[in-house]
């Protein structure tokens, strides 16, 4: 009974922990919180900047739009003892000229790993007495791949393996886990050369499904589903180069809409001051370049100003042209 009580416990708080302004019960809330640094300084609006391998995290239709293949590798610290994570790799593809084609059809795609956890859940039992401290962690691994059958449009699709584990929970003390699939469709437009359009569905068909076997004699089975999410994205870089304006507008029926707009002022190529609102959280970033092994390197730091939390968040992303 205690492991019953615990468990249904930790799964709700798992959620409303890592959820804010809505997130809270629903799940895979940590695919919602925003990944690297740069993203998350300008405010988590991201899904129309064909730039760095997470662009196909925030919409798999940016992919044939990048200069070059990129690795990218990120850690946010967050408050309440949680932390986030992410690995990635993305290159655009262009085959060899056609003689029966006008051009060659772009494309591109991107491999990604994202993982986030809370550590020390304080674990009691129904007189309130102490039975130890568990943690949390929840997977996804992305594949992304996008085409562009005009040069200024472009189609992409994300297919992801979303796993949650909770160790030690069982009654021997094994791990429950759920493994789930899903989804993400974008499109980009670009109608003009420092203007882009962007529309991204995320989280179709993700779901957890939960089996309590290991936790009694009579298990029962609960499928969790992901909240569906759409964006609208528009960004907007001058024809000076210096100065990039992004807006990002954020629905869920689960949700009351959020807003996310933010803008990095740059200096030629050695760095960037970020500023961002993330749904009226203020973030702030620094991005220093530099070359390294005669390729380019790009070291992003953000800054997430304390809203809801009870403190602030850092991330760091370091990114890897070749």
């Amino acid at each position: 009974m205690k492991k019953t009580i615990l468990y249904v416990m930790v799964l709700t708080g798992w959620s409303m922990v890592w959820g804010r302004d809505g997130d809270g019960g629903y799940a895979g809330a940590f695919l919602r919180m925003g990944i690297g640094s740069r993203a998350q300084a300008l405010g988590d609006a991201y899904s129309a900047v064909p730039q760095g391998a997470i662009a196909g995290i925030y919409n798999p239709a940016l992919l044939p739009h990048l200069d070059q293949r990129q690795a990218t590798l990120s850690y946010g610290r967050r408050t309440l003892d949680r932390y986030a994570g992410y690995i990635g790799f993305a290159m655009p593809l262009q085959p060899p000229q056609s003689r029966d084609s006008r051009g060659p059809l772009k494309a591109g795609f991107s491999l990604a790993w994202l993982r986030a956890g809370v550590n020390n859940i304080d674990g009691r039992d129904l007189s309130g007495n102490p039975i130890g401290t568990f943690s949390n962690s929840e997977d996804a691994f992305y594949f992304s791949f996008a085409l562009a059958p005009l040069s200024r449009l472009s189609i992409g699709v994300s297919a992801k393996v979303l796993y949650n584990r909770m160790p030690g929970l069982a009654n021997d003390n094994s791990a429950v886990s759920s493994l789930g699939f899903g989804m993400d469709v974008g499109a980009y437009y670009s109608p003009f050369a420092d203007l882009s359009l962007a529309v991204v569905a995320r989280d179709i068909n993700s779901k957890y499904t939960w089996n309590t076997d290991k936790l009694w004699e009579r298990g029962t089975s609960t499928t969790y589903e992901f909240p569906h999410v759409l964006r609208l994205a528009a960004a907007y870089r001058i024809p000076q180069k210096w100065l990039l304006v992004v807006a990002e507008l954020e629905d869920c029926k689960e949700q009351n809409p959020r807003y996310h707009m933010g803008m990095e002022f740059s200096y030629q190529e050695l760095g960037a001051l970020q500023l961002g609102l993330d749904d009226g959280r203020p973030c702030f970033g620094l991005l220093f370049g530099a070359e390294l092994f005669h390729r380019r390197t790009t070291m992003n730091y953000a800054y997430m100003f304390p809203d809801e939390e009870p403190g602030a968040d850092h991330l760091f992303t370091w990114g890897f042209d070749f």
